[in-house]
């Protein structure tokens, strides 16, 4: 015997609103990473995947909740928390291969299509949390629709709040994700059918009724998402440098590169002129980390390696964000004490302690004890034999 089912529109309302809160503080807080160390980016991405996992499951019960059946129904707690932990876990492996390493089209395909499979997995195990009294099918064609939504729309809301990471597209793209979450939830119980067991079973009543079971789901995942968004708020916009501070602007290190700003003033004593003082240039690299601009001695930096138009740079304590590309550092550098050895790296000469090769492939070990081992080109093989004196 099929069962009629009736919907809510406050809740389905309810609903969509928690999913679009969910997919805005995640988008939010994973914006402007690059100045952020990757312990602080991990952090950043597991947040979001906290408040975008838990958005999605929001949604998904609170949809669960609009529905009204003729009779009681139950769910089951294990697969219904394994249900958001499931849409946690899927999200934050989205976000993750979104933030570490050279964020392309490829990419954006592949992290929207692990949220959208995320998204229909979350539904229907969620959905198999349905117990007592109830029996639930699915149709094939509701389930290939959902997604197909559930992919197309991730890759879409994904393109969008990335191709221009502003706050109105973080807003278009929040908007077009908590759509396409609730699209594929809503599409997916459009073909599912609800029909009455063979044996009818006594459902304990709940502490809570349906409205407020879903209000407090709604406002737990608002004050979360609120608290993940607070917690993220800087104190200090400003960039600060040499004791002043100035507006951030995208085009901090150029104009400071163009004001030859990147170097400043050393001295040394030159036995050969009876202990004159002679000035020399010392050459700084511009980095970035926690909103605040500041400059790295070229002689403490080991590794530069290209991150798309930027870098990062390894002096040893970790990865510093540098707004340059690795072309224009390395125009910067002094030639006798740096070697581009790939087209992704730059290395100190000074610090390079070893050498490998591996069939066509070449390595130079820089640092001691666990080195860093870094790519060396063809075509650069013979000058870093040259450098280690190894001809």
């Amino acid at each position: 015997m099929l069962l009629e089912v009736v919907y809510s529109p406050t809740l389905i309302l309810g609903s969509l609103a928690v999913a679009i809160m969910g997919s805005f503080t995640a988008l939010r807080l994973t914006s402007n990473l690059r100045d952020l160390t990757a312990g602080q980016r991990k952090f950043r991405v597991t947040q979001g995947a906290l408040a975008l996992g838990t958005g999605i499951w929001s949604m998904h019960f609170t949809g669960m909740l609009a529905v009204s059946l003729p009779i009681p129904i139950s769910f089951d707690p294990l697969r219904t928390l394994a249900s958001a932990l499931l849409a946690v876990l899927v999200v934050g492996m989205a976000l993750l291969s979104l933030h570490f390493g050279v964020r392309t089209k490829t990419r954006i395909y592949i992290a929207g299509i692990i949220t959208g499979l995320g998204i229909v997995s979350m539904h229907y195990l969620g959905m198999s949390a349905i117990s007592a009294n109830c029996i639930v099918t699915y149709s094939p064609a509701g389930i290939l629709l959902a997604i197909g939504i559930g992919i197309a729309s991730s890759i879409a809301a994904i393109e969008l709040a990335y191709g221009n990471r502003s706050l109105l597209s973080i807003s278009a793209g929040s908007v077009v994700l908590g759509l396409a979450i609730s699209a594929m939830h809503y599409s997916a119980m459009y073909f599912t059918v609800f029909s009455l067991g063979v044996e009818l079973t006594h459902v304990p009543t709940s502490l809570l009724d349906t409205d407020q079971m879903a209000l407090v789901v709604v406002l737990s995942s608002f004050v979360l998402s609120g608290l993940f968004l607070l917690m993220t708020m800087p104190g200090d916009n400003r960039f600060q440098l040499g004791g002043q501070d100035i507006a951030p602007t995208s085009d901090v290190a150029a104009r400071l590169g163009e004001q030859d700003q990147n170097t400043s003033s050393a001295v040394s004593v030159d036995t050969s002129t009876n202990g004159t003082i002679v000035p020399q240039k010392q050459i700084n690299i511009p980095y970035e980390r926690n909103k605040v601009l500041r400059f790295l001695p070229a002689n403490t930096i080991k590794v530069i390696k290209a991150d798309g138009h930027y870098s990062r740079i390894n002096n040893g304590e970790g990865d510093l964000f540098c707004p340059w590309s690795i072309s224009r550092i390395e125009k910067k550098l002094d030639p006798a004490d740096f070697m581009r050895t790939h087209r992704s790296f730059i290395v100190n000469k000074t610090h390079i302690t070893g050498f490998r090769r591996d069939g066509d492939k070449a390595f130079c070990i820089v640092g001691t004890d666990n080195g860093i081992e870094i790519p060396v080109s063809r075509s650069r093989v013979a000058e870093m034999r040259k450098v280690l004196q190894l001809n």
